[in-house]
């Protein structure tokens, strides 16, 4: 597998993982009812926020492994990069949206700063390289 055919890889598993936390922002607006907005209801705004959350971060994270296969960094670094990134939300999710993992959202945001900062720390070294 190339460095982009991993990039490729770890994009498209992340837009499963943003199609399945908007469908939970969608599900939670039927149940109640809620056109617009939190309606005040905790369980909708936490529907909100975790989706919210996950884009705030995807894009520099996605991006960033982009570029990073652009450059030729190596296939396994994008997969260790990817795998990180892809845990990291997914445990951030059961952590705050769905509340079965009391640690998730702490080892989520923890995580996801670790590989936004590895993967930011790679790109500006190869820029120089």
């Amino acid at each position: 597998m190339t460095s982009l055919q991993a990039a490729a890889l770890w994009i498209g598993l992340n837009i499963f993982l943003l199609i399945y936390v908007s469908a939970r922002v969608g599900q939670a607006r039927v149940k109640y009812k809620i056109n617009l907005g939190d309606g005040g209801n905790p369980d909708m705004l936490k529907a909100i926020r975790t989706q919210a959350n996950y884009v705030e971060y995807a894009w520099a994270a996605l991006l960033g492994l982009f570029t990073l296969a652009s450059l030729g960094v190596s296939a396994y670094v994008i997969h260790a990069l990817g795998a990180a990134f892809l845990f990291a939300r997914i445990a951030h999710l059961a952590g705050l949206g769905m509340g079965i993992w009391s640690a998730g959202r702490s080892v989520g945001i923890a995580l996801t700063m670790l590989t936004l900062l590895a993967t930011a720390g790679w790109l500006i070294w190869r820029a120089f390289a």
